[in-house]
């Protein structure tokens, strides 16, 4: 029995050598692969080396071409000068400000000079040397997370259960921005500064003249409500504290005692809601200002070349590099396609 289980041991043992050595092989082909392929990228990285050295010359004029190339237009963008304004349309005038932008920018691509300078009342001449104009919104998420939170306490809790920020973000229309940056240039910084008034202006239409109207009576309203409720409120603590200074206790603290003779803590909270008025009252008074404009100027400035870094002198470096790297090896390729059918049989 013994001699039987012995021997069935030993045949399993020796059934078990040939899978390690074929997991052995395995292993060693694999590596001895990662070996091979990056020996042939060394390989072909010296004969690329070595194709560079020969054609050093022809390669090397390429880059200098392209060099050269680069700074001429880098100097002739830094000609042009770029005017960037932040601003902020009213009364629902976005999409008549973005038709506009879009409209002067086809006029300048078209050389509509004439009526270019009709629209943004200069002289032809000043509207030849503008170049383009664009208008894209301009945000970051603490403004709109600002305009989340506006939403959400003036809408029901339930209602914005399946309604996230990410979901607001993504909901948002090119038209919903609070603030859209725009950029025009032109060759000349006093071309730019006439035109920009004009580029600006948005025709009151119908719904823009009611809006308008609508939130100026409104703001108008609420300040004179606000500014009577002040008035009243500043009567009222005046009579709490003549009521102090005839009613003070011994103690000789400042609450003030009713009939019962309990504290009251009424004069604090008069004051404080004569803080929370004079917010009020800061916050119409900056809607009036703000209402006065269909589109608000927030930020402006004028700076020379390009707003956005085009990077025109590496992008034509390496153009040229791969340009000139073709032409050299066009003899090589040239060679190998004449000997390819005799190579191949």
């Amino acid at each position: 029995m013994n001699q039987n289980d012995d021997q069935k041991r030993e045949e399993q043992e020796v059934d078990l050598v040939p899978i390690f050595v074929w997991i052995s092989n395995g292993f060693k082909n694999f590596f001895n692969a990662i070996g091979s392929f990056f020996k042939a990228i060394g390989h072909a990285l010296i004969l690329f080396l070595v194709f560079l050295q020969r054609n050093i010359i022809l390669i090397g004029a390429f880059l200098l071409a392209g060099l050269a190339l680069g700074y001429y237009l880098d100097t002739n963008l830094k000609s042009n000068f770029s005017a960037q304004l932040r601003v902020a349309p009213n009364f629902g005038s976005t999409a008549q400000l973005i038709s506009n932008i879009n409209y002067y920018n086809s006029l300048a691509d078209e050389k509509d000079y004439q009526r270019l300078s009709q629209e943004l009342k200069i002289t032809t001449a000043e509207a030849e040397q503008l170049k383009s104009f664009d208008i894209e919104p301009s945000y970051n998420d603490t403004e709109l997370l600002k305009e989340y939170d506006k939403l959400a306490r003036a809408s029901d809790t339930m209602a914005l259960d399946n309604f996230t920020f990410e979901g607001f973000k993504k909901a948002k229309r090119e038209i919903d921005y609070e603030f859209y940056e725009i950029t025009a240039k032109a060759e000349k910084r006093s071309v730019l500064e006439k035109a920009i008034p004009a580029l600006l202006e948005v025709k009151e239409n119908a719904a823009i003249k009611a809006a308008s109207l609508a939130m100026k009576e409104s703001i108008k309203f609420n300040l004179e409500s606000s500014t009577y409720q002040l008035r009243e409120l500043d009567s009222l603590i005046v009579a709490y504290q003549q009521m102090i200074r005839t009613n003070q206790p011994n103690g000789g603290n400042t609450n003030l005692y009713m009939g019962d003779q309990k504290s009251s803590d009424h004069l604090m909270n008069l004051f404080y809601q004569k803080q929370s008025l004079l917010k009020k009252l800061e916050e119409l008074r900056e809607e009036k200002y703000e209402s006065e404009n269909v589109v608000n100027i927030v930020s402006e400035y004028v700076v020379r070349g390009s707003i956005k870094k085009e990077h025109l002198k590496l992008k034509l470096l390496i153009g040229f590099f791969i340009l000139g790297t073709l032409v050299a090896a066009i003899p090589s390729i040239w060679r190998f396609l004449k000997t390819y059918p005799s190579t191949s049989k």
